[in-house]
């Protein structure tokens, strides 16, 4: 009888990693290549199906090993599942069993599952090895050599490339494939050299150290033979750091480096459909301007459309970015934000998304900060607004106080003096204000997103999002569709708060219901009524005729599919 092992994705959620459906994080892969080396019979569920199992006693029971990987640092709310909880870890843990249980990942740090409060530094009964270190090195060293050591690290070695190269066949076993996206491991730790943020986990892992291109090419191309057609770039704290040479004001980026990174990703998985990645440190732009444009040129030239660079602003008033050691001042920012848009804000497919964005990262409950910080960065918003620059997407999050950063030691004497109220208003300004005007840049009418898949049926309205890096949600007007289903194109023909939404497409005029003629901007009922009566049309010219404003439909003009069945 074989070596039986449970792996629970927990999912994570952390600066530099994310792991909630559809991502599949590194860390679930690694300990499974580690439990493959090893010749376990290896169990995979995610946070989800384990709630649904019926089994789990039986599992828990049955099984030598059991690796529990969970944690988020920088909690947010999430469509593609529910993150594991502290009461569901622990009733794990008191199962009867006769195997060790494993625990690891960012929950290391502390447990939290919302901001804006103080991360639980844990103490687990029933929990043999609470990892500290790398779990996946814990685990491997613990099976080779039968020691438990929860602060074993790992390096970008032959093991290491090992485990990454075999934990690729876990992606099969996700609820989700092959509708995933794999997060991928550049780099570890955080590249600036002056201390860092007084917030961040990544911060708290001393030495920034990169892994080479071959290893994770590798990876990359394992993925790719068991399916995989997304990446993201997002187990990376500065994207522009990777590869780079160490000055005096941090490490300057290198486009030789970032365009070879690239090019053997596209060469490893040639039939890849999206790539992505996530963070950007706009220091390093601010720093190193020229050699920061070359490197963002090499990324548009490589990536998919819909990119995102995720800039870490998190406050800009003054007192708060010295207190804080955060990375930009106002001007800074709004540097940054430019020189992205200067770069990568084209399409590379007509009517397609923008091939590079920023994203902005802003985070309340920081030391120092007042209702003044409020008005800084609204002042900062507006200006982008007012000057025509684009951003892909806001992120708005609370800190959470963890015992290893720098913020622990500092917000009890310069605590946050902004109210809950004050919070919520800005917040609601953004959302009600700032949102929509960048989604009708980002994504005006007439634009066609590509494969969308339906998440859930309200009515005549489906909603869903396609793979990528912080995608879109589409709400889309069609009838006869089912949850699960990938609609080739969507057109995009109105904006909401934090969505679009659009009809399929092609437009299918002569056949299409009068709920889909309504959800042309300026049809209306009565238009659509006409519509209707009038068809079939042959032509455009015959259906600007039969509007009293011919110019409604031209945005939509190479979008009409005339066939009559």
């Amino acid at each position: 009888m074989g070596l039986k092992a449970l792996l629970l994705d927990g999912y994570v959620d952390e600066p530099a990693c994310f792991g909630v459906p559809p991502y599949i994080s590194p860390y679930v892969r690694y300990v499974y290549g580690v439990l493959a080396e090893n010749n376990y019979e290896i169990r995979y569920e995610t946070a989800d199906s384990w709630r649904n199992a019926d089994d789990r006693e039986i599992a828990v029971k049955e099984s030598h090993i059991i690796v529990i990987i969970a944690g988020m640092t920088v909690p947010g709310r999430y469509r593609g599942g529910s993150p594991l909880t502290l009461a569901e870890i622990k009733q794990l843990a008191n199962m009867p069993r006769k195997g060790l249980l494993f625990l690891g990942g960012p929950i290391s740090h502390g447990y939290s599952l919302r901001g804006g409060t103080k991360a639980i530094e844990l103490h687990l009964d029933g929990v043999d090895c609470f990892c500290r270190g790398d779990i996946e090195a814990v685990l491997s060293n613990f099976l080779k050599i039968g020691e438990i050591d929860p602060y074993k690290k790992r390096m970008y070695d032959h093991d290491f490339s090992l485990w990454a190269r075999l934990g690729a066949e876990v992606v099969k076993r996700h609820p989700w494939y092959p509708w995933i996206i794999a997060e991928m491991e550049l780099s570890r730790g955080c590249d600036r050299l002056k201390g860092h943020c007084s917030f961040c986990s990544e911060g708290t892992i001393r030495k920034y150290d990169e892994r080479p291109i071959n290893c994770i090419s590798l990876e990359i191309k394992a993925l790719s033979q068991c399916g995989v057609k997304a990446f993201r770039l997002g187990r990376c704290a500065n994207i522009l750091a990777y590869g780079g040479a160490v000055k005096d004001k941090g490490i300057v980026p290198n486009y030789v480096a970032i365009e070879e990174l690239y090019s053997s990703i596209r060469e490893h998985a040639p039939g890849l459909k999206v790539l992505h990645t996530d963070n950007c440190n706009p220091l390093s732009i601010v720093n190193y301007p020229d050699e920061s444009a070359r490197a963002l040129e090499k990324i548009s030239m490589y990536n998919t459309e819909g990119d995102v660079l995720s800039l870490g602003l998190e406050n800009l008033d003054p007192k708060v970015i010295k207190l804080n050691n955060l990375k930009v001042d106002y001007e800074g920012a709004l540097f940054a934000v430019r020189l992205i848009n200067q770069i990568g804000n084209y399409t590379k497919r007509p009517k397609g998304l923008p091939t590079l964005l920023p994203g902005l990262n802003f985070l309340y409950g920081l030391p120092g900060e007042d209702r003044e910080s409020l008005n800084i960065n609204r002042k900062f918003l507006e200006e982008l607004i007012n000057t025509g620059l684009s951003v892909r997407r806001i992120n708005i999050r609370q800190v959470i106080n963890l015992g290893n950063t720098y913020l622990s030691q500092i917000i009890k004497n310069h605590p946050s003096k902004i109210k809950n109220k004050d919070f919520r208003q800005w917040k609601e300004w953004v959302r009600k204000e700032v949102d929509t005007v960048f989604l009708s840049r980002v994504v005006p009418a007439g634009t066609i997103i590509k494969d969308v898949k339906i998440e859930e049926i309200s009515g005549t309205i489906c909603y869903g999002r396609t793979l990528g890096s912080y995608p879109l949600l589409v709400g889309v007007i069609a009838e006869g569709v089912k949850v699960g289903e990938v609609l080739p194109e969507v057109l995009i023909t109105g904006h909401g708060r934090r969505s679009v939404t659009g009809i399929p497409c092609p437009l299918k005029i002569n056949t299409c219901t009068l709920a889909t003629y309504e959800a042309l901007p300026g049809i209306g009922k009565s238009r659509a009524k006409r519509l209707v009566l009038k068809r079939p049309f042959g032509n455009f010219e015959e259906i600007r005729s039969a509007l009293d404003d011919p110019s409604l439909l031209e945005p939509y003009k190479d979008s009409i599919d005339f066939s009559t069945s």
